[in-house]
């Protein structure tokens, strides 16, 4: 394990040098204008205009696998961009986000074995609605349940690792990063955006929603500890691929 000190190095790259007070101001002005263009809610909105516009008796992205996983896949190459727009406009890098391999083998067993951990958060919260809120009590994602193919599994597997792992520890490393230079300091960052992540995934219902705030919390605690995103990343994306290929084995 690499020393504590080499850690405190690394997010001493992400934290930048004082700003004059006189730009204070701006600066937590434009920090909030790009945490809104980061949050989802623009890309989201032009993600889901192509469909909108073919839709016939409503829209409802919920009820095909294969128009969820092209939705979130439209969605991620949005935020993408206009995160590297907003880097570009900075001249700030990836790296400076915590894309860092200095010590990435600690980091890549550090994810592998965060996985098993979320396997149990997320059965205690399930246990735990179970027996205080039976009524909001699921034992199946209901986005899972639209999958009835075995090409609708591989394009959620897809969407999977490039939204949930990639995308959304990307979305969350800049809006933590914005916070901790201009509103309020990076665990302000963390509390907020884990509750906002959690309140994403209300397709999922009450139980989804506590289950996801606290994994995007647990997500943004390893990234401030680690000052990496090679864990979060890595973590991410195994749980998604370890709980659809769970949900399609038990299924068939």
């Amino acid at each position: 394990m690499p020393a504590a000190a080499d850690t405190v190095s690394a997010m001493d790259e992400i934290i930048p040098p004082p700003l004059p007070k006189e730009r204070a101001w701006l600066d937590r002005l434009q920090a909030v204008l790009e945490v809104f263009l980061l949050s989802g809610l623009v890309s989201g909105f032009f993600a889901v205009l192509p469909f909108s516009l073919q839709a016939k008796g409503g829209l409802a992205l919920t009820r095909d696998a294969r128009t969820v996983a092209l939705y979130l896949l439209l969605d991620t190459g949005i935020s993408l961009i206009l995160l590297f727009v907003i880097l570009g406009v900075h001249r700030e890098t990836l790296r400076g986000l915590g894309m860092r391999f200095t010590h990435w083998r600690f980091d890549a067993v550090l994810g592998l074995g965060v996985v098993p951990v979320l396997f149990i958060l997320n059965a205690m919260v399930g246990v735990g609605f179970r027996i205080l809120l039976p009524r909001y009590y699921i034992d199946r994602n209901p986005l899972t349940e639209i999958i009835h193919t075995p090409q609708e599994l591989a394009l959620f597997l897809l969407s999977a690792f490039v939204a949930g792992g990639i995308k959304e520890e990307l979305q969350r490393a800049f809006i933590i990063t914005r916070f901790r230079r201009h509103l309020g300091g990076a665990w302000l960052g963390l509390v907020i955006w884990s509750l906002a992540f959690g309140a994403g995934h209300y397709a999922q219902g009450l139980q989804g929603i506590v289950a996801a705030t606290l994994f995007g919390f647990l997500f943004g605690l390893i990234y401030l500890l680690r000052g990496s995103l090679i864990a979060p990343i890595l973590a991410h994306s195994l749980y998604d691929t370890a709980a659809l290929l769970g949900y399609w084995i038990s299924r068939s």
